[in-house]
């Protein structure tokens, strides 16, 4: 796999092969039945370091089906200068569910986000366990790479509890999207939240941050795939969108103008502490955001050391 030739322009990759271009040199990535199976490369390792982690981060996503087209910008002789546009899509997926979310994603606010990963959130009827919604973090990539790292070099990172208390103390964007499983009841949505919720502001003094968010919940229908986005801004505001699900798969969030907003800082935590803390109503979901927030950070590491040795 060393052979210019295998990059000619317009030339199809295959149903199941991704190609992506990285500071190191070039990866191919393949897929069976939608699943990571298999990583070629140009490169044995990047500046010393074991090729595991990119095999790990990309075993956690999903790859679609679709055909990868590679065009090559550059004549193929010149292969420092080589460039590979690649389409494809990769998700995660929730693992019990089978509920998707794109990895990248582009908000309304801030850079490109990336999820860290997804849980459900199941409620007993009677004798059966029914799932109610599954439920994905996002985090500015960037920025949480760059402040993760920080940490890790300050020996911050013991346990899961230390990387789900960085994502919550960040000072980088961060959204929770819920896709409901089932159709409820906006006002039941919002009362849950309530539930939970309502002994801390009290405590806090800012009742009326809880009552305004339970607010944008009544006269809502949350039928089943509906979306909820939380995204708490930089600045400490709270956004809340609701999308159905014909609108959750049609429409450009970055350019969608949220109308309920929250000016909270305090509820804002209090929720996300809610998803996040050690008292989280997704318990199972949080290793995941700590395993997703550690491979954002080996990313951060990687690019760190080989800027160093470029430099050096």
């Amino acid at each position: 796999w060393t052979s210019s030739t295998d990059w000619l322009p317009g030339k199809p990759i295959g149903a199941v092969a991704h190609l992506y271009v990285t500071e190191c040199g070039i990866v191919q990535l393949t897929a069976e039945h939608g699943r990571f199976s298999n990583m070629r490369t140009t490169m044995q390792s990047t500046q010393g370091r074991s090729l595991r982690p990119f095999k790990a981060a990309f075993a956690s996503a999903r790859l679609s089906a679709r055909t990868a087209r590679c065009a090559v910008q550059r004549p193929v002789t010149q292969r420092s200068r080589l460039s590979i546009t690649v389409i494809s899509r990769m998700a995660v997926k929730e693992s019990k569910s089978g509920t998707e979310f794109p990895l990248a994603q582009r908000f309304w606010e801030g850079a490109e986000s990336r999820c860290l990963g997804a849980g459900m959130r199941a409620k007993q009827i009677l004798m059966i366990k029914a799932q109610v919604y599954a439920v994905a973090l996002y985090v500015e990539a960037e920025l949480a790479a760059k402040e993760l790292g920080i940490r890790y070099r300050g020996g911050f990172f013991e346990s899961d509890d230390d990387y789900c208390s960085a994502i919550v103390d960040g000072a980088f964007s961060k959204t929770l999207v819920f896709t409901m499983l089932r159709d409820i009841e906006g006002h039941q949505f919002a009362e849950a939240v309530d539930g939970k919720l309502k002994p801390r502001m009290q405590l806090t003094g800012d009742l009326a941050s809880l009552e305004k968010f339970t607010g944008f919940f009544e006269g809502v229908k949350l039928s089943k795939g509906t979306q909820v986005m939380c995204l708490w801004t930089k600045t400490g505001k709270l956004h809340v969108v609701v999308l159905d699900a014909a609108a959750a798969a049609s429409t450009d969030l970055e350019k969608l103008v949220p109308q309920d907003k929250l000016q909270s800082e305090g509820f804002a935590r209090a929720l996300f502490e809610l998803f996040l803390g050690q008292q989280s109503v997704v318990a199972d979901a949080r290793p995941v955001w700590a395993a997703g927030a550690k491979e954002l950070l080996e990313s951060e590491i990687v690019k760190r050391e080989t800027r160093k040795a470029g430099s050096g």
